[in-house]
């Protein structure tokens, strides 16, 4: 039985990387109930719209983010086709590929900090104004301080983003997945404790800070060398741009990453605008039934993603190599298992909020299960198209930019109108409708150009 179970895993790509992801994932779902019973006793329907609506809004981290991380992670990938890890976090291997490397480093750390001092300055009053007109305005629980927290260990997680996006370009996925996965645990608990002792809203915090207390207590134990030639890279510039020679931000990550950016803060108008919509023009109470659902979804999809995710760097060291037949044999395998996967969790989910619907008060905090089987068709063509997306950036490129500004808009459009006409039904039909008639078919056309041309 224990064989049949082991070779099962091993045809769906299941391995240590993918066993870490998938466990981050696991706990997410597993954690998820725990916390809605919390929520469900400790908060009020609106406070429960107010935690959903904070994590839509910490989620404009993307415009700060810029598409990055997966930039940074296949140019690693292409580096690390020549290099390796040493103790402490060293880094050896071809000079050439090591100075290119080295400035990839410095200048992405140094982005990154940047971006995390804006994000802190930009983001906070975004909210106070956000929470503090409407309906929210008369509220009597504290929200402002618990804000202001989340924020801060949003940017503390920002400046993290290209240490770990550069170790999961060079293969490392085991090592990314299991500090996620740890992060995810502690994070989780903190933040029970909070609810239990009735923190409230300070909860919504608990998660960032475990990330940022795993992420940098890694970095420094396991890593101490890569901190301080990122160290190095921020104040000490003459010396890193001399070992740095032969790599050019400006003519090499900039054509990328600027379309990546577009399409990377276009994406947030895909997905992440149904809870504060909801929040503005249906109340608190059906945001809360929306963020809930939503973060049911978004642990499938990440369950699913990891599958591929876990292959990228490898898709990145073929193309460098142009080992296109290689490349496609582990690609459609990948594809297979991750739609076998994402199908089956979506059935799965359905029953599961149809039983609990059915049979306990808790299912009341979801949607109705008939817009779920709606929401979760989405999901299951959101992780077909992921694939797709992932395999073409592996080759430094991205060709969905048009796409995704497209889709965007007239994403937004549809929920702006739909959600306020028709609530969170007519935010999920629209939605279905752009993902199954318009991303789709488009996106396959892309790929299957892309594949052709750029492999010849």
């Amino acid at each position: 039985m224990t064989e049949k179970v082991i070779k099962i895993l091993r045809m769906l790509g299941f391995n240590r990387a993918v066993g870490y992801g998938v466990l981050t994932r696991a706990w997410g779902v597993l954690a998820g109930p725990i916390s809605i019973m919390i929520i469900a006793i400790r908060f009020s329907k609106e406070q429960q719209g107010f935690y959903y609506t904070i994590n839509s809004l910490l989620a404009m981290q993307i415009f700060f983010e810029l598409g990055l991380t997966g930039v940074i992670a296949t140019f690693a990938s292409h580096e690390f086709a020549n290099l390796r890890w040493c103790e402490q976090g060293r880094i050896e291997g071809d000079p050439h590929s090591l100075s290119r490397f080295t400035g990839l480093l410095s200048k992405s750390s140094k982005w990154f900090g940047i971006a995390a001092i804006l994000l802190a300055v930009a983001l906070m009053p975004v909210g106070l104004i956000f929470f503090g007109t409407g309906q929210s305005a008369s509220l009597d629980f504290g929200w402002r301080l618990p804000w202001i927290l989340a924020v801060l260990g949003t940017a503390l997680n920002l400046m993290v983003v290209p240490f770990f996006a550069i170790i999961m370009g060079s293969g490392d996925v085991v090592v990314v997945n299991h500090r996620e996965m740890i992060g995810g645990i502690i994070g989780s608990c903190i933040s029970w404790l909070v609810m239990g002792l009735h923190g409230g809203l300070y909860a919504a915090c608990a998660v960032s800070f475990g990330n940022v207390i795993i992420s940098w207590s890694y970095l420094l134990k396991q890593k101490p060398e890569l901190l301080k030639l990122a160290w190095r890279g921020l104040f000490a510039n003459s010396e890193v741009s001399k070992s740095s020679v032969g790599f050019s931000w400006k003519d090499e990550i900039w054509p990328l990453q600027w379309r990546s950016a577009i399409a990377w803060c276009a994406g947030y108008f895909i997905f992440q605008i149904f809870t504060p919509v909801l929040f503005k023009y249906q109340g608190a109470s059906v945001a809360g039934q929306m963020g809930m659902t939503m973060s049911a979804c978004n642990a499938l999809l990440a369950v699913c993603v990891t599958w591929i995710s876990a292959k990228s760097p490898e898709f990145g060291k073929l193309v460098a190599q142009s080992q296109w037949f290689e490349l496609d044999q582990l690609f459609f395998r990948v594809l297979k298992q991750s739609f076998i996967i994402v199908a089956g969790g979506a059935i799965s989910g359905w029953g599961l909020i149809f039983i609990l619907q059915q049979n306990f008060q808790v299912g009341q905090r979801f949607l109705p299960a008939q817009q779920v089987a709606f929401l979760l068709l989405s999901i299951v063509i959101i992780t077909v198209t992921n694939c797709f997306a992932i395999y073409l950036r592996a080759h430094k490129r991205e060709p969905f930019m048009y796409l995704t500004i497209f889709t965007s808009i007239l994403s937004g459009i549809s929920t702006l109108v739909l959600g306020k006409l028709y609530s969170s039904f007519g935010i999920i039909l629209g939605f279905l409708a752009i993902m199954l008639f318009i991303s789709l078919p488009t996106i396959y056309y892309i790929w299957s150009k892309c594949r052709i041309a750029w492999h010849d």
